[in-house]
């Protein structure tokens, strides 16, 4: 049995179909359908797998999208694995895929993939832009985001905030540029014209980009440097500090509220358990989602029972990320910002006993998911060879 199996029913085509699909349960589940020879012929996620079994193996061929299938005459053994979240369903959904179906997998990725923003500090001339691709190489990206405007907006502030050059056809021209009205009103230190140097400019790239790393860290400094100016009876100084301050105060807020290094996307997820009252943990990093050794019914001293979820405090990815972990991370970021998600996100940064206790709660008062009608097999998604579905309903990646 696979490892991501909790069972594997083999298929008799001369016995009873009911009774053959009796030990399958009538819950939420992925389930993997196989030939004779082992070979995937059917990946589905649904409300109902016993349901969903018996329908596609019953005496009516299933319409596909160009054809009906026989499946009773092909399939052999079912590979299933409960789960009790949407997350949870489209996590084992896409990993089963990239393993089952490697040339068509990806055609269950969502439609958008998240927006991130791009810098490269030792650029000859280094500017922000932004960028789809989470590892595309030199320099450091930040996400995820949910649109691309988000991500065009959040470079607008940045600029504002650091004085950054807003035009890189100028900036491309250093030192022989011709400088824009942003020199005259003060809010550009032109190092097209040479007035300050690259290296010079560099530094205010660098503190762009220290500041969205911690941005908590640089409110704190600011607002001292303004109760010093204002203590000192420098009020237009502290005026201009204070909204400063303000604009810093959006960063890693609202639609950026996400926001961080790419390769620093750790997260406790606490997702719905089997029943009430219980909830499941994941490890969550681009390299791979991990569920934690714990199903959760009272949340005090988690991180002695969890060692998952006490390794989140590493700070980084442990090996370079490539094309499969930017899928994984497109499917992290439609659950972040997904509000009918139903999970809760935190960073490995905020596991302190009071955030976990809260997410607990939160999760563990809602009902668990309910299994589809009786007869009714609740379709997710499905993954055939070559052929990709998916229903808007219930997480469909």
């Amino acid at each position: 049995m696979d490892s991501w199996c909790d069972g594997e029913l083999t298929i008799d085509p001369s016995a009873a179909l009911d009774v053959a699909t009796k030990p399958l349960p009538a819950r939420w589940a992925v389930y993997l359908m196989r030939d004779e020879n082992g070979r995937p012929v059917q990946l589905l996620s649904v409300k109902n797998v016993r349901a969903s079994v018996r329908r596609r193996l019953g005496d009516n061929p299933v319409e596909g999208p160009s054809r009906k299938i026989d499946y009773r005459s092909v399939v052999r053994q079912i590979c299933w694995k409960r789960v009790d979240s949407a997350f949870e369903s489209d996590l084992v959904y896409f990993e089963v895929a990239r393993a089952a179906f490697p040339d068509t997998f990806r055609n269950v990725m969502p439609l958008r993939p998240p927006a991130f923003i791009h810098v490269n500090p030792q650029a000859p001339f280094p500017r922000w832009t932004r960028v789809t691709d989470p590892f595309i190489g030199n320099g450091i990206v930040f996400g995820p985001l949910a649109e691309l405007q988000h991500a065009s907006k959040l470079i607008e502030t940045l600029e504002d905030l650091f004085d950054l050059c807003r035009y890189y056809n100028v900036l491309s021209q250093s030192p022989g540029g011709s400088p824009c009205a942003y020199k005259d009103m003060g809010k550009c230190p032109a190092p097209c014209d040479g007035s300050i140097s690259m290296q010079q400019y560099r530094r205010m790239i660098d503190w762009s980009v220290a500041t969205l790393l911690d941005p908590r860290r640089e409110i704190e400094e600011q607002t001292e440097r303004m109760r010093e100016a204002a203590g000192e009876l420098r009020f237009e100084t502290a005026a201009k500090i204070k909204l400063f301050v303000e604009g810093l105060s959006a960063l890693n807020k609202g639609h950026w509220r996400h926001v961080r290094p790419v390769a620093d996307l750790r997260f406790l997820s606490v997702q719905p358990g089997p029943a009430k009252g219980k909830v499941k943990l994941f490890a969550v990093r681009p390299d791979g989602v991990r569920a934690a050794a714990c199903l959760v019914s009272e949340p005090r001293e988690l991180m002695l029972r969890c060692p998952d979820v006490a390794a989140l405090a590493e700070a980084t990815a442990p090996r370079p990320l490539g094309e499969d972990d930017a899928d994984r991370v497109s499917l992290i970021a439609r659950h972040l910002f997904w509000p009918k998600s139903g999970g809760v996100f935190l960073h490995g940064d905020e596991l302190t006993d009071r955030a976990l206790v809260a997410a607990y709660k939160q999760i563990a008062q809602q009902k668990p998911a309910e299994a589809a009608d009786e007869d009714d097999e609740g379709v997710v998604a499905e993954l055939a060879p070559g052929v990709s579905e998916s229903s808007p309903a219930g997480g469909a990646v």
